[in-house]
């Protein structure tokens, strides 16, 4: 049985809704359908955030349009300290199922348990493009004049993200820039179970061949194999990806280098130090008691070379300066990024170029479109992905109304 719409959108996360809706507000007429492979819409979004869904960043440069559309949609939203943006209600879901109200009473039409196989791209009387989709057993075709690819990348493969729309970009001609995980943990190539469960405040920093690349403060984790927290999350989008044209470079040159005194000068941390050794502290391992946790004093000193019970005063400048240095500048290999199970979103896609920016409208396919995940775009942890999710979709859901041809 074959199916006939204006405009067809496979995926029904954050950016197929808000492109559902704002396609069907601006033009009412136009027949409206979403395809989504999962049993129920929006799995994804309905978890974020640990289910509070942190659903953009007031330092977006979109913030504003994405707050008008979640008023015009009655989405109330609380901002916290940071800047990030949350429902009030603080439950993910209740904004999926406001959004999935708010499309079926404009008249849009939802499919479950219904996976787009293939799109064509044909331009005959029937339409534009046929979409083949499975229905349980069942193929059947959709003809449509305009379809928008919002279907996420490949991480939460769970809710479904499973790089379904970039192989269905590639057939109609489109680059897909290689995808791995990204805001995830980093496999370092160092014996770290000794810090297993220590926490820090620090600053982290990324050198890609001697090139700084990547600077931020906040919480490390070391984990038995791998470190993570927000800092390193975001770090981890910096790491260099085989197969980018624009970058040729591996991991095995990179260095992260972990300051635990980001509040200290060197010379001030030196000072401090020198102090502990000539008239407080007996140990060497007294000296960093204030400092650190014990677990990463004890890896320091085990760096320096320098026994944990060692009689402070007989440290010489030179051993303290050792010291001083492993505190500020703790060097670390990264091998590899955890896997999709546990990142946040996905790096690579679509290349932003062959997308008008203003549309979201195909450079190279008439009445193709893409938005969220889909695209080569990777932002920071706190909302900054999911705001790009959603004003791509209402940029997609503008466009492709304002190209209806109606009756």
């Amino acid at each position: 049985m074959n199916k006939f719409v204006d405009i067809a959108i496979i995926g029904s996360g954050p950016a197929g809704l808000a492109a559902a809706v704002k396609a069907k507000e601006n033009a009412p007429g136009a027949r409206v359908l979403i395809i989504e492979k999962m049993e129920e819409p929006a799995k994804k979004l309905s978890a974020s955030g640990n289910g509070r869904g942190n659903l953009s960043n007031r330092k977006c440069k979109s913030a504003d349009e994405v707050l008008r559309f979640f008023s015009e949609t009655g989405i109330a939203v609380r901002m916290d300290n940071e800047g990030r943006i949350y429902p009030y209600s603080e439950d993910a879901k209740a904004v999926t199922e406001s959004l999935v109200k708010r499309a079926r009473m404009l008249g849009v039409e939802i499919l479950l348990n219904t996976k787009a196989d293939s799109v064509e791209a044909v331009h005959d009387d029937k339409g534009s493009f046929h979409i083949f989709v499975e229905k349980g057993k069942n193929r059947e075709g959709i003809f449509a004049e305009q379809v928008l690819i919002a279907t996420g990348g490949k991480s939460f493969a769970v809710y479904g993200s499973t790089g379904d729309g970039q192989i269905i970009a590639r057939k109609l001609g489109h680059t897909v820039n290689p995808m791995v995980p990204s805001l995830t943990a980093i496999e370092i190539k160092e014996n770290i179970r000794n810090l297993k469960g220590t926490r820090a405040k620090v600053q982290a920093s990324l050198f890609d061949h001697g090139e700084s690349v990547f600077c931020e403060n906040g919480e490390i984790q070391f984990r038995e194999d791998c470190i993570s927290g927000i800092c390193i999350m975001n770090m981890s989008s910096k790491l260099p990806v085989s197969g980018y044209a624009d970058r040729g470079k591996s991991m095995e040159e990179c260095k992260i280098v972990i300051n635990f005194m980001p509040d200290f000068s060197s010379a001030e941390l030196v000072g401090f130090l020198k102090n502990e050794s000539d008239n407080i502290c007996k140990t060497a391992s007294d000296m960093l008691k204030t400092l650190v946790k014990t677990a990463i004093s004890d890896e320091i000193l085990k760096r320096s070379n320098i026994a944990l019970d060692r009689e402070a005063k007989s440290l010489t400048m030179e051993e303290i300066l050792t010291i001083a240095n492993g505190l500020r500048m703790f060097t670390l290999t990264p091998t590899g990024r955890k896997g999709w199970k546990e990142a946040q979103v996905t790096k690579g896609g679509i290349p932003l170029e062959e997308i008008d920016d203003a549309t979201m409208e195909s450079k190279l396919v008439k009445g193709l479109y893409f938005a969220g995940e889909v695209t080569d775009y990777d932002g920071p942890c706190g909302g900054y992905n999911l705001n790009n999710a959603w004003i791509t979709g209402i940029k997609a859901g503008r466009a492709m109304a304002a190209d209806f041809k109606g009756e």
